[in-house]
């Protein structure tokens, strides 16, 4: 069983249509007993970082999302659940889960490198470290930038800035993209994530196998 977790972030009900579509037992999560009826947990999220963090405290799902990480248990993050498993975020200046390691950051103006598309919206390539590119449906305006080079398992690029698009350790994997709304491949990452396949030790055979 697939828990989603609810927190009013606007993407749930996308996901939980994603997971179905790939013919995955799923699980509305919105308080903390709910997480005792799941294996693999999903975080997805779309808004700003403070508000996703007050309204998971205020539902009293934070301490337990962070003491399911650490348990080492499967969890997939989404776009904003993506950047909430760092240490903190610099939108809104926002704590984080801390599960990763790193650091949400702003995308630097154009004079300084940074894209001049801010924020980031529609289909970008995802680079994964196994070599094999992707087509991804992406909406965020802040980036995952983790501590350790060796978490970051796919990278897209916008105006010449690259930036991490997949992020792993352990069980955890963040996802900078929307694979509910990445077409084929969105829908083969929730079968893997589903099936197991994005747990060690199957990630690398993955990163590197035609994603169909």
């Amino acid at each position: 069983m697939i828990g989603v977790v609810d927190f009013g972030a606007g993407n749930t009900r996308s996901v939980l249509r994603g997971l179905a579509a790939v013919g995955a037992a799923t699980l509305t999560v919105d308080r903390p007993a709910q997480l005792d009826g799941v294996d693999r947990l999903v975080l997805p999220g779309v808004g700003a970082a403070g508000s996703a963090v007050r309204e998971l405290r205020r539902r009293d799902l934070w301490e337990p999302l962070r003491a399911w990480g650490v348990a080492g248990r499967p969890l997939l993050g989404i776009c904003l659940g993506a950047q909430l498993l760092l240490d903190r975020s610099e939108e809104d200046a926002a704590e984080g889960l801390g599960l990763i390691p790193g650091v949400c950051r702003a995308f630097p103006p154009p004079q300084a490198g940074g894209p001049r598309r801010v924020p980031h919206i529609g289909w970008n390539e995802v680079r994964l470290a196994g070599g094999v590119s992707v087509e991804a449906y992406f909406v965020h305006g802040y980036w995952l930038d983790p501590a350790d080079p060796a978490c970051v398992r796919g990278t897209s690029e916008v105006d010449g800035f690259t930036f991490p698009a997949v992020v792993r350790r352990g069980s955890l994997t963040g996802v900078q993209f929307h694979p509910e709304k990445s077409a084929a491949f969105g829908r083969a990452l929730l079968a893997a994530f589903a099936q197991g396949l994005l747990d060690a030790p199957h990630l690398a055979a993955l990163e590197a196998a035609p994603w169909t």
